[in-house]
């Protein structure tokens, strides 16, 4: 996998993140992680939390309403926050945040910026502290989740989503597919598309031509064209860029809305350790029926 660090997104970051790494990864106490019961939570805490078994690293994990006190913690602050990690040493405490960086420079010198979320950076400290995490890379694909839930694709182009995008394809970690190549795609990341119609597409898809490939689908995506929402950037994610884990027949964005859902069904601790336990263990959702 490829250093994150190495990437321009997270070079205003790099310092405080090496430092937290080198200090964690010494560190001979107990290491609490700590955050939200909420998704974001989840799937900030879980690529640590790999990490730091890979590694034989104590800690504990909690996923609560508050702020932590004595002792060593990671803390996974909430959206209100957007100042970026902080860290302190002796013992190691750090606190995750997001913040806005640089997501592209186009050729006319133009900035275009993008929220680094702690998702993103949750991936970057796990990846130093274990380099060859075996579960971080079945967590791979999750790297981009924290950019899709964020607004920042409600509203306009986000740059920093789609350079982690094109990270995970060209080292390997996901291909990016047309919504009929994924095999069970949840239908409500699009209930504009009727189920049938779908399956037709997709039934036919190996035997369509680009040209028709690109007819087949535009007319599945036809009827939302209208709308203000979602908006061209995730609708283009979701009909012609979905991402999928190696052995994945769930993509992301499907996966993501099917996470949600187990907050409907229990309350919000358990559902955040029933979702953590289960992409520790598989790096994906686990079903509600299971």
């Amino acid at each position: 996998m490829r250093r994150l660090l190495d990437s321009e997104q997270f070079s205003p970051i790099a310092p405080v993140l090496n430092d937290a790494a080198n200090s964690i990864r010494s560190f001979e106490g107990t290491v609490m992680l700590l955050a939200a019961p909420s998704l974001v939570g989840v799937l900030s805490v879980v690529p640590i939390e790999a990490a730091l078994i890979e590694s034989g690293i104590k800690y504990r994990r909690r996923f609560r309403m508050e702020s932590p006190n004595i002792g060593s913690w990671i803390h996974v602050l909430g959206p209100g926050n957007e100042d970026g990690p902080k860290f302190s040493s002796s013992p190691p405490q750090l606190s995750l945040s997001g913040m806005v960086v640089e997501g592209l420079r186009g050729s006319s010198g133009d900035i275009r910026r993008g929220p680094l979320t702690t998702v993103a950076q949750a991936h970057a400290l796990a990846q130093l502290i274990s380099p060859n995490c075996v579960r971080l890379r079945k967590l791979r694909p999750w790297l981009i989740s924290g950019n899709w839930m964020h607004s920042a694709l409600d509203t306009t182009y986000d740059p920093v989503f789609t350079k982690l995008r094109d990270t995970l394809e060209n080292e390997g970690t996901a291909t990016i597919v047309p919504l009929p190549e994924v095999i069970s795609p949840e239908i409500m990341t699009t209930p504009w598309i009727e189920e049938i119609a779908l399956e037709a597409v997709s039934s036919r898809w190996e035997k369509l031509d680009l040209e028709g490939r690109a007819r087949a689908l535009s007319h599945l995506m036809r009827p939302i064209l209208s709308q203000s929402k979602p908006s061209t950037a995730r609708m283009e994610e979701l009909g012609w860029h979905r991402v999928l884990g190696i052995g994945w027949e769930v993509d992301l964005a499907s996966q993501i809305l099917q996470a949600s859902r187990l907050w409907k069904a229990m309350p919000a601790g358990e559902a955040a350790h029933v979702l953590a336990d289960s992409l520790l263990q598989t790096g994906q959702v686990p079903s509600l029926e299971s």
